[in-house]
């Protein structure tokens, strides 16, 4: 009697006007992409790729150490640059040893070589140790001085007091151990003993590279309580001064060595006007006098002495920074934390997620944000307890993380299980990932706003530019010329659409909103119900600028993923969806 009613499909339409960035996970949301290469936050919400990259003409296979101070720095064919200028008579004789930077005022300290140079004066430079070996022959004289040096003249060298002493009499009291030198006063009727008594080493050229209060190590002297760990209280090219006491002048021609020792430090960082360091293998931190990273074993009891202290948590230190005012020395399960504007200090650790072993060059501050590679992700850390930001990375295992910062972005470039290397950029203010590309990119340094980079390209170390030379408008070539990045091509790929609804469906229409420059091409692949096969929709290259309209119609299915490539500047502003949902058979 009646005709049967046909149900009418259910029409729903959307937009996607919000592009999410990276999440490698399984389900992700309809705005984000699973995969993607050389991707940008910087038009957000907008869908864009990165900006153009620059590579200078510095290259080399030994190219390393790259660091900023005013102007770009680092290592070339053993030779140092510093705005691009070779500072002359500076040599390094070790190409692949892996080096650090830090600045202190003027200059700037290379470690492990234990180097320095003065960024105001080119002359200046040198290594931060010391060391005098005295010619085996050669005489080496110590007599008991006064403190800037001069001698004593005559004393009385007995185990009783001399008769018939008049005011500034002096004795050398043998009669108790240490023997004591005193000096007679008629104030008091008696004899006193001088506080400090000081002897004066001569031997030709002893005191060249020695200053006034280094700590230093002297060895070979004949009298034994010489040897050791001593403050140099006065210096002269031929002579030394030390806190000392003997009984008679030393004279010996055997061979004497006097040493300024700086601690090997596997990760170092200037705080507090100090260049402070750790050593794995001792599981100690160290600090250098105040304002002298020279001196590492001064230590007179006064507020500006060097500073050492073990630790007595497992494993090796993983990373060093100063941060906040504060010291931090990692392990992968701990950080030191050191408190305190003079020694001695306050070493704090906490039983945090660490810095991973062989990212201590992760360790990166965005904007007041400490961010590094932990064994166990990427870590945000204020001060209390880290928290991951990398769970949009997916599950994949990465390690030696190498980090730099740029404006309100993080850029890592890790290794995957396969050894492949990943740049990836977190931007802070938008809370997004991006990928970029597979460059092996060594070590990072931001300079006058711009992010450098050193990248093993073919084979060959070389200098570039992460984020093009216009982007700022401050960029200044001190180096010795660039080219610009050509047209690179990009893609993302989206997660599969259609999860949340258990009927089949049609996108009967999606449209692009897109804007291009001329001679730029882009191209869009669809797949169905995940079964690998990707389909080309739509292919376009642009022959003027301009806004454009991509329109097309998927097939009945249960999920859909969009790919969308192409080359050359692009931007797609929103995804129009139109969805008719059938039934859940696959009919």
């Amino acid at each position: 009697m009646y005709k049967p009613k046909l149900d009418t499909l259910q029409v729903n339409r959307d937009m996607i006007t919000v592009f999410g960035g990276y999440r490698n996970n399984k389900v992700i949301d309809e705005n984000c992409f699973t995969f993607e290469e050389n991707m940008s936050s910087d038009s957000f919400p907008v869908f864009s790729p990165r900006n153009k990259r620059a590579f200078f003409n510095v290259l080399g296979e030994s190219l390393h150490g790259l660091f900023s101070r005013n102007k770009i720095c680092y290592i070339k064919d053993n030779s140092l640059y510093y705005g691009g200028e070779k500072i002359s008579g500076i040599y390094f004789p070790d190409t692949e040893r892996k080096r650090q930077f830090v600045s202190m005022g003027a200059k700037v300290i290379v470690f492990p070589d234990k180097f320095y140079f003065n960024t105001a004066d080119f002359s200046d430079y040198g290594y931060l140790e010391a060391e005098f070996n005295s010619v085996e022959g050669t005489n080496v004289t110590a007599s008991l001085c006064k403190a800037d040096g001069d001698s004593y003249g005559d004393y009385t060298i007995s185990a009783t007091a001399p008769e018939n002493a008049v005011n500034g009499t002096l004795w050398l009291d043998t009669s108790i151990t240490p023997n004591e030198l005193k000096q007679y006063s008629e104030s008091i009727s008696g004899w006193f003993s001088l506080a400090e008594t000081y002897v004066r080493i001569t031997c030709g050229g002893i005191g060249k590279g020695f200053k006034q209060y280094d700590g230093v190590f002297i060895s070979g002297m004949s009298e034994d309580s010489l040897n050791g760990a001593h403050i140099l209280r006065d210096v002269g090219d031929d002579y030394i001064t030390i806190t000392g006491m003997i009984t008679n002048t030393i004279n010996q021609t055997a061979k004497i060595t006097v040493e300024r020792k700086i601690p090997d430090m596997d990760f170092i960082c200037e705080n507090g006007n100090r260049l402070w360091g750790c050593n794995s293998q001792n599981n100690e931190i160290y600090a250098s006098k105040l304002g002298d990273p020279t001196n590492f074993n001064c230590f007179m009891g006064i507020s500006s002495d060097s500073y050492a202290v073990s630790v007595g948590t497992d494993g090796e230190f993983t990373g060093a920074i100063s941060y906040r005012g504060y010291v931090l020395f990692f392990k992968e399960a701990c950080v030191h934390k050191i408190y305190g504007m003079n020694p001695p200090y306050t070493v704090n650790t906490s039983y945090i997620r660490g810095v991973q072993k062989g990212s201590g060059l992760s360790l990166v501050i965005v904007n007041e944000t400490l961010y590094y590679k932990s064994p166990k992700g990427i870590c945000a850390f204020e001060g209390g307890v880290p928290v991951c930001i990398s769970q949009d990375l997916g599950d994949e295992y990465y390690t030696d993380g190498v980090a730099g910062a740029l404006g309100d972005k993080y850029y890592i470039c890790m290794s995957d299980k396969y050894k492949k290397r990943h740049l990836f950029v977190f931007d802070e203010g938008k809370r997004i990932w991006h990928r970029e590309d597979e460059m092996n990119i060594l070590e990072f340094a931001t300079h006058n706003c711009n992010l450098y980079f050193i990248a093993e390209i073919d084979g060959v170390k070389r200098l570039c530019l992460a984020d093009g030379v216009n982007r700022y408008g401050n960029f200044t070539n001190e180096l010795s010329g660039y080219v610009e990045e050509e047209d690179f091509p990009w893609y993302a790929e989206s997660g599969p659409w259609g999860l949340s609804v258990p009927e089949n469906k049609y996108y009967s229409k999606i449209v692009f909103r897109v804007y291009g420059k001329k001679g730029s091409f882009v191209k869009i692949d669809f797949q169905t119900d995940l079964n690998g096969k990707w389909e080309t929709q739509k292919e376009l290259r642009l022959d003027k600028t301009g806004s454009f309209v991509l329109p097309f119609i998927s097939p009945r299915c249960d999920t859909l993923k969009i790919r969308i490539s192409g080359k050359g500047e692009f931007n797609i502003y929103s995804i129009s969806r139109e969805i008719q949902t059938g039934s859940e058979l696959n009919v």
